[in-house]
């Protein structure tokens, strides 16, 4: 039986061998995947010689670290020029007594008691045992700043500037730690020497 069905052109020559009838075409590859194969080949070579051989660019890593320097120093340099606080005692007489008012008026001395005793709601803070933190500035800072919720403690940070709130820090670690009020809560936390 004759096959009338019409036949395909391609454009590719038809190689030399069959198999059982079956004629393979020879489409070679276009020109621009070759030329892209040779440019990669020689970008590979030159990369190898660049990095590995002569050690002329950092590698990732050492790029890496670079960058990352680089950042730390630029946040350090925003720090410094936006003005954000030491974190360290503000020992001036103002600045206690600033401390002193913003504990008094801010619900502090309602759980913590008025000389810092403690009470059913608030630890003791005359003492060297802290639940949070090691008791020093930055630690008394962050928990006065963002809070204790699942203590009940209130985050101050939208109610108070930072310069408030190490002004309170400084009160606590000055004037408070390390009296011994009368009806002084009981310890709790980790001692702190």
């Amino acid at each position: 039986m004759e096959n009338n069905s019409k036949k395909v052109k391609y454009d590719g020559k038809p190689l030399e061998y069959d198999f059982d009838g079956i004629k393979e075409l020879n489409n070679p590859i276009p020109p621009w995947l070759v030329y892209l194969w040779y440019i990669s080949l020689i970008f590979s070579a030159m990369y190898f010689v660049y990095y590995h051989i002569y050690k002329l660019g950092d590698l990732q890593d050492a790029e890496y670290e670079r960058q990352m320097a680089k950042a730390v120093t630029s946040v350090q340099k925003h720090h410094e020029e936006s003005g954000q606080l030491n974190m360290v005692i503000l020992a001036g007489d103002e600045d206690m007594a600033d401390g002193e008012a913003i504990y008094k008026e801010k619900l502090c001395a309602t759980c913590h008691g008025a000389l810092g005793e403690g009470n059913a709601i608030g630890p003791n803070l005359t003492d060297n045992y802290w639940i949070h933190g090691t008791g020093d500035v930055a630690s008394v800072f962050d928990v006065i700043k963002n809070g204790v919720p699942t203590k009940g403690m209130t985050p101050f940070k939208d109610q108070l500037s930072d310069e408030k709130i190490l002004q309170v820090s400084s009160y606590i670690l000055q004037k408070l730690q390390g009296t011994n009020p009368p009806n002084a809560k009981e310890p709790q936390g980790v001692l702190v020497e």
